[in-house]
């Protein structure tokens, strides 16, 4: 088994090669993963009356009683994402479910995203990243 060297023992082109290897294997699947779960958030939201072209989304949200909570328990990693719900008078309503981003075989990241008020489940990404 080969013994890698230390940061001190290799030369500067090694360590570029690395840093840049571990850039594109690490560092650009998950930002991409991170953007389409950010863009299956905004679909929600868009359908919600927010404009996620400004900056002030969650004085948005607050304006127009939306909640949105994060579900992380582990006895039930399938429900995993977040979840969107509206204020309406004295009644909270569910409104939808944006779920982790995933990876499937294709090599593509998608996010699952229900509504629950039209009853539809889209999928959003197709985002490519394992090549």
């Amino acid at each position: 088994m080969k013994e890698e060297k230390k940061r001190s023992e290799i030369s500067a082109d090694e360590l570029d090669a690395r840093m840049k290897k571990h850039q594109k294997e690490k560092v650009e699947p998950i930002s991409k993963g991170v953007r389409v779960l950010e863009e299956a958030i905004n679909t929600v939201l868009k359908k919600m009356g927010v404009d996620v072209a400004r900056d002030d989304i969650p004085a948005q949200m607050d304006l127009l009683g939306i909640y949105m909570t994060e579900h992380t328990d582990e006895r039930a990693p399938q429900l995993n994402g977040f979840f969107f719900f509206q204020r309406q008078k004295d009644d909270v309503i569910p409104y939808g479910w944006v779920g982790s981003a995933r990876l499937e075989r294709d090599g593509k990241c998608y996010c699952s995203i229900q509504l629950f008020q039209d009853n539809r489940l889209i999928e959003s990404g197709g985002l490519q990243i394992i090549q």
